[in-house]
């Protein structure tokens, strides 16, 4: 399928958001390596509710500031660029930069993808949207990892880096975007008691509601395998060239027929690389093997949990009512995980609980097919309404 003029509007924003979010990697290895072992907790904590509070505020004053989709996607981009570049990579700076960025840059493009794609569009969009992001991320990762290899890893030139083209990108991109009605709040909690909604609790915890730890499992391992953070740097772009070639070649091959395929072969490569990191506690340099691993399977599995969440999201309510509702209980379920796992830190040793972590994202990656599969087509009546 072709892509329309609203998806060929998006797609360099789109792309620009998959570059700017390679930068997660980047913090948490500079956070980790500072010896600090609950910095990484602390700092993606404050990360997940900064994501949250910006949805929140930007949708509660939408309204009165104007705020359609384009002017928040673009806004998504402005705030966290100026906070890189004067934050001075302190840690809570970095989580509000990098939280807000998350937040806006995901609830907006909800309230746009949701509003001009059709249910049949979503398949081919993900496809196209996945391999720019891939790509963009890949060039960006290197040009850090050069600023890292020439000024002796001074981490202040890859934030200004980041900085810097978020900025440039919030100027200069994103002017054809359709432009959507002001996002706002009406009655967000009433989404929270429908029955399509509770039912799906279970796919939002196994898709996102370990995203925190995820997050802290894979910086602690790149910083005990690799060292250093030019080092960190290579192997991401390498894994990443990876994932973009596997995109590419399978560009075309994603519809409405084969989505249940496509999420269990995604869920089976992760859950792979996640066992290979929990391994590289034994052998470092299985950690190269779950890089490569991860960044193959998970533009795959990200495309997947896209259109499923689209479809989640294909019931009653105003549209940023149900973006909002689910925001936020993925909030709570990334909360409550996080917190019981930094519990777990104060009682196991890093390598046992690098252990526990990669095993537990193991097993949450290959439930979520058996639970995907479901909404995905035995589900697939009761989601029709179209936003």
């Amino acid at each position: 399928m072709k892509s329309s003029s609203h998806q060929r509007a998006l797609l360099p924003l789109i792309g620009l958001q998959g570059a700017i979010g390679s930068l997660g990697g980047f913090i948490g290895f500079f956070i980790v390596g500072s010896q600090d072992p609950h910095a990484i907790f602390r700092y993606t904590a404050g990360m997940l509710t900064a994501a949250v509070m910006s949805i929140f505020l930007t949708y509660l004053f939408g309204p009165r500031f104007g705020m359609t989709g384009r002017r928040l996607l673009r806004l998504g981009f402005l705030v966290p660029g100026l906070l890189l570049i004067v934050g001075e990579g302190s840690i809570a700076m970095m989580a509000i930069a990098f939280g807000a960025f998350i937040g806006m840059t995901a609830g907006a493009r909800h309230s746009l993808e949701m509003s001009v794609l059709s249910d049949a569009e979503r398949d081919g969009y993900a496809a196209r949207t996945g391999t720019l992001s891939v790509i963009c991320s890949v060039a960006v990762t290197l040009g850090a990892t050069l600023l890292l290899a020439s000024f002796a890893e001074q981490s202040h030139y890859v934030f200004w880096l980041y900085g810097a083209l978020c900025v440039l990108g919030a100027a200069a991109l994103g002017r054809s975007i359709p432009d959507t009605p002001p996002v706002s709040l009406k009655a967000p909690l009433s989404i929270l008691k429908q029955p399509q909604f509770v039912a799906c609790l279970p796919i939002f915890f196994l898709e996102s509601g370990l995203f925190g730890i995820s997050q802290a499992m894979a910086s602690a391992g790149a910083v005990q395998a690799l060292g250093s953070a030019t080092n960190f740097g290579w192997v991401a772009t390498v894994a990443g060239l990876v994932g973009g070639i596997a995109l590419y070649v399978t560009r075309k091959s994603r519809n409405v027929q084969n989505r249940t395929h496509w999420l269990g072969g995604a869920c089976l490569v992760v859950s792979l690389a996640y066992v290979l990191l929990g391994a590289s506690v034994w052998v470092p340099s299985l950690f190269i093997g779950y890089s490569v691993l991860r960044a193959a399977g998970l533009p795959f599995l990200g495309a997947s949990q896209q259109v499923l969440t689209q479809r989640i999201l294909d019931i009653q309510g105003e549209l940023s009512d149900r973006i909002f509702a689910r925001e936020l209980v993925l909030w709570m379920l990334r909360m409550v995980s996080l917190f019981l796992f930094w519990s777990l830190a104060n009682v196991i040793s890093p390598v046992s609980l690098l252990l526990v972590g990669s095993g537990l994202l193991a097993t949450a990656t290959a439930m979520q097919y058996l639970v995907g599969k479901d909404l995905f087509w035995k589900r697939g009546g009761t989601l029709q309404q179209p936003a």
